[in-house]
């Protein structure tokens, strides 16, 4: 633990000079030592967390799979939570979710399976769904190709741009509070290693070859068929974004234009466990 805290205290140290000078020249109101300490025990506790993890999984016996779900049972969900205080309601922010329903519990989803993501709205959330299920269902070429925002390419080519346009608009002070913030986020160690992960970590912690035969394309004639009610429902829709009408008003589709869709069967989805030595 001695080793893991002077780990961080190391990591955490240039930030420390940094907000000290900070203090010293006017640019902060209160001495930062408090955050500085905070922020040295956050870096410990992320260093010790993986294997504290793997610890209490092992312990209760929690064995961690690869769930592969079909596409059509995929759920899209878009939720408001607030953000909460001791004394009250400071904000509210939007995420965006895939889930794969639970076979066995109906109305729940599957434990531990699933994306999420923070987006900036409702309208976000649409955008991004949208823009999953286009990929998804017509393929890539349908799409905007977008930037690798996980790397540390697209990392310093971000950095570099935000300096360039601080330089032209002679904004020093934008500069220092980017940067500054940058490394209180780790930012580029966190490209680094997420880098790492999709590379070297996420390609082995799965049975060799399965994830290519998996998304290997259905011939059209194993395509799923649109039901009755989905193609009614489908017509419905139309017709309202004729008249101008946006998804986002118009509420619980299947009630308002009363279509009730079939209640579907689902079996248990098949699922791989990881390889040893390949969780973190």
């Amino acid at each position: 633990m001695g080793l893991v805290l002077m780990g961080a205290s190391f990591v955490s140290g240039p930030i420390a000079i940094f907000d000290t000078s900070q203090w010293l020249i006017g640019a902060e109101e209160c001495f930062p030592i408090g955050i500085v300490l905070f922020h040295i025990i956050a870096m410990a506790l992320f260093y010790v967390y993986p294997t504290i993890y793997d610890f209490i999984s092992r312990l209760c016996k929690r064995e961690r799979r690869t769930v592969l779900a079909p596409w059509e049972d995929i759920v899209a969900v878009a939720g408001l939570y607030p953000t909460l205080t001791p004394n009250a309601i400071t904000g509210f922010g939007w995420s965006f979710a895939l889930l794969a329903p639970d076979p066995e519990r109906p109305g729940y989803s599957l434990p531990g399976a699933g994306i999420i993501g923070s987006v900036g709205g409702l309208p976000g959330a649409l955008a991004q769904w949208e823009y999953i299920r286009t990929f998804m269902e017509v393929g890539p070429k349908a799409i905007t190709p977008t930037t690798r925002e996980w790397g540390l390419e697209w990392y310093d080519a971000y950095v570099a741009h935000e300096k360039a346009e601080c330089e032209r608009t002679n904004d020093p002070a934008r500069w220092r509070r980017f940067r500054r913030k940058r490394l209180w986020e780790h930012a580029r160690f966190a490209h680094w290693y997420t880098e790492y992960r999709m590379k070297n970590i996420l390609p082995k912690a799965v049975p060799k070859d399965w994830l290519a035969e998996w998304s290997k394309p259905l011939p059209e004639s194993q395509w799923a068929k649109p039901s009755a009610a989905l193609n009614e429902l489908s017509e419905h829709l139309r017709a309202a974004y004729q008249r101008g009408e946006a998804f986002i008003d118009m509420g619980d589709i299947e009630k308002r234009f009363g279509v009730a869709a079939p209640a579907a069967s689902q079996q248990a989805y098949p699922s791989f466990p990881f390889r040893r030595g390949s969780s973190r």
